[in-house]
């Protein structure tokens, strides 16, 4: 080879590296976007994976990266709706192809296409709903049907579970909390007054709005339970179950220090563990720091919750599109369930955050929300639930019989009145 074909080589090496550097670029600026936006590890990482598809079609369908497609864009040379078009053939046929899998659900197909074109749209391309209904139909989403979860089922669960996992359960079944809104608790947002308050803080919720929920004497049992268990006294600054990086890097170490380890596979992993925890306090933000944990603890607490059904054949169930049925989103649902069944639909919706007209007047104070909290806790209770809903019945035949003692009563007075002529 000679000098000049040779430094042409270089040249061309150059260039491709600087074309994929390009790209990566592109990519890294569109997800930072999407996190400050967000401020969700977890959209930041759906859309990373969405774009990571979309590459891969790409290179497959038409053998260009990213930068030359949006250059044939440019240059009208390509269509971008047609693209869009073809990346939903290239997701359909893969769940085709994959019909033993679960593949993409319809919700995924249309997620995925919404990310390319919001990508593409931000690097100069102009793309309009309107102009893709007019091409072609994305898939409607499909609601697979549920059947809800018993309370002997969560029961089973919370006997069967760690301190940690149980405390959490508990207070999803009973407050109507997302996980990641549980995993976000301070110390400082519980008071544990009768019945137990929760202050929601605005940062967590997926409405950014303060809220104020309470949990069961049960959950506030199983909290306290696992507190207890904790090796330092809480602050109120502290998190309740959330490990942050430098607890985690701290944790690491100190079991490195000791050398108690049974095989050497798991000190690898505590080493190779230690050096990502190290390399993302110097490469990452705080903010993204602390979201990456808060999707570590959640991911933590659902593998968790998935791996204690597998081993049990009553509970390792699935729905119609092969998923767990057993979830924490299904805890939430079951709150909503228990508590719309004893005629609190809209305190329900209130305590869960939906975001809906008929709540906009919906108000309470504190002494009405726990009362009203207090009066329906017997069907959020899990435990002994024969025995509480049978006090419940005992209270309810009692109270209609006080009312018809007193309504007696009152009938007699009225008569007595008229026959002395008061």
């Amino acid at each position: 080879m000679t000098l000049s074909s040779r430094s042409l080589s270089n040249s061309e090496k150059d260039s491709d590296l600087m074309q994929i550097q390009a790209v990566e670029d592109k990519i890294t600026r569109f997800l930072e976007k999407k996190f400050r936006t967000s401020r969700s590890f977890s959209t930041k990482n759906t859309y990373n994976s969405a774009l990571k598809k979309f590459m891969r079609f790409l290179r497959i369908q038409y053998n260009l990266d990213i930068s030359q497609i949006l250059r044939k864009i440019e240059a009208k040379k390509t269509d971008p709706v047609e693209i869009l078009d073809n990346f939903y053939s290239f997701l359909a046929e893969y769940k085709r192809e994959n019909s033993d899998k679960i593949g993409y659900s319809n919700q995924t197909i249309c997620d995925y296409i919404a990310v390319a074109k919001e990508f593409l749209n931000g690097e100069g391309c102009k793309i309009y709903n309107e102009d893709i209904k007019q091409r072609f139909k994305l898939p409607r989403k499909i609601n697979v049907y549920e059947k809800g979860l018993s309370k002997d089922i969560i029961n089973r669960i919370v006997r069967l579970a760690n301190a940690k996992l149980a405390a959490t359960v508990l207070i999803a079944c009973s407050s109507g909390m997302r996980i990641g809104e549980i995993v976000q608790l301070r110390f400082s947002d519980i008071n544990f007054t009768e019945p137990v308050t929760i202050t929601i803080r605005a940062e967590t919720t997926k409405t950014r709005e303060t809220r104020i929920t309470h949990i069961s004497s049960e959950a506030a049992s199983a909290l306290k339970d696992y507190l207890s268990r904790k090796n330092r006294q809480m602050k109120n600054e502290d998190y309740v179950f959330l490990l942050q990086h430098e607890d985690r890097l701290r944790n690491l170490r100190d079991r490195l220090e000791k050398n108690e380890y049974g095989n050497n596979g798991l000190q690898k992993m505590d080493k190779k563990n230690i050096s990502i925890l190290e390399s993302n306090l110097r490469n990452i933000s705080k903010e993204e720091r602390y979201a990456k944990s808060v999707l570590s603890t959640n991911h933590n607490l659902e593998k968790q919750l998935s791996n204690m059904i597998k081993n049990v054949t009553e509970l390792d169930t699935k729905n119609e599109n092969g998923r767990n049925s057993i979830h924490f989103h299904a805890f939430r649902a079951w709150f909503k369930t228990q508590v719309t069944d004893a005629h609190q639909s809209d305190f329900a919706e209130a305590l869960m955050g939906h975001k809906s007209l008929k709540l906009v007047y919906y108000r309470q104070n504190e002494k009405t929300r726990a009362k009203t909290y207090l009066e329906i806790e017997h069907a959020l209770t899990i435990a002994d639930t024969e025995k509480s809903d049978q006090n419940y019945s005992d209270m309810q035949r009692d109270n209609q019989e006080l009312r018809g003692i007193v309504d007696n009563l009152s009938r007699q007075l009225q008569n007595l009145e008229r026959r002395i002529g008061v």
